[in-house]
């Protein structure tokens, strides 16, 4: 009974042995298709990015909807800017007034002009004497002083202007590339918290096929090789560049991602569409 039942187990064993290795075969050899090595995926975007403020606010304005198609750079939502705004203005009306800088410069000329006829006067008559020359000159020394303050003071007052114009520039949301919006996760009106996800994007600044491969496939890619991709049911070829081979492997299945660069692909190759890797 024991004898019968061991050959029962390896015979099992090895049909499965079998049937798996038959199986992983024939999932390469349905790759194989006159002759080229066609791999199936998908198209997607670069990254998907959840965009976020570095600061507190209330959001005032949306300039996009879900679908919207968006460049570098565009305005995607801003905060409220009253409180910001009003201190912007009050900084640079601080940095732009040169009354007192103007003043103390006129100072130092006059300091400058009664030291130097004070000393001329002691050295040429000794008509003045050297403790007035001193004086005038301590007077026109302490003017320099003065004056180099109130350019540091004015570098400063500059520096806090541009502090003020960048936490305006901070409650506005610009897109770090072209791409899609496809989630608004904050409405108008909603309060935003510093790092929390307001909106999504996909990034179309390149569009990326994705697969997973058997590793005897992987194996023969290689980062900067040259590929071709069929996209869609159209069947629109593009042309492609290997970008990175997985050098881990699933357990479960066998296979490992490749991520292939389309070169300049057309308008109506977008993400989510069906594509397959085609190799000689």
């Amino acid at each position: 009974m024991h004898l019968a039942r061991s050959l029962s187990l390896v015979f099992g064993a090895l049909v499965f042995a079998a049937f798996g290795a038959t199986a992983a075969q024939s999932f390469t050899d349905d790759m194989i298709i006159s002759g080229n090595l066609e791999v199936r995926g998908f198209t997607q975007c670069l990254a998907d990015l959840e965009l976020s403020f570095a600061t507190v606010g209330r959001i005032e304005y949306t300039h996009v909807e879900e679908g919207d198609t968006v460049a570098k750079g565009d305005i995607l939502i801003e905060l409220d800017q009253s409180v910001e705004q009003m201190d912007v203005e009050r900084r640079r009306l601080q940095w732009e007034n040169k009354s007192e800088l103007i003043a103390a410069e006129v100072r130092r000329d006059t300091a400058r002009i009664q030291f130097e006829a004070a000393r001329d006067i002691y050295q040429r008559s000794g008509g003045i004497s050297l403790e007035e020359v001193q004086n005038r000159e301590m007077a026109y020394k302490l003017s320099l002083a003065e004056l180099e303050r109130l350019h540091a003071a004015e570098a400063m007052e500059e520096l806090d202007y541009k502090t003020a114009a960048e936490n305006i520039r901070r409650r506005t949301l610009y897109a770090p590339a072209e791409g899609i919006v496809t989630a608004l996760l904050r409405q108008t009106g909603e309060s935003a918290q510093a790092n929390d996800p307001v909106l999504k994007l996909c990034d179309l600044s390149r569009i990326v096929f994705v697969a997973n491969v058997p590793v005897d496939i992987a194996e023969v890619l290689v980062s900067g090789d040259s590929a071709r991709v069929r996209v869609g049911s159209r069947g629109v070829t593009v042309d492609g560049r290997v970008r990175f081979v997985s050098p881990v492997i699933d357990p479960a299945s066998g296979l490992c991602q490749v991520k292939v660069d389309l070169i300049d692909p057309p308008a109506n190759v977008r993400p989510g569409l069906s594509a397959t890797l085609v190799l000689n």
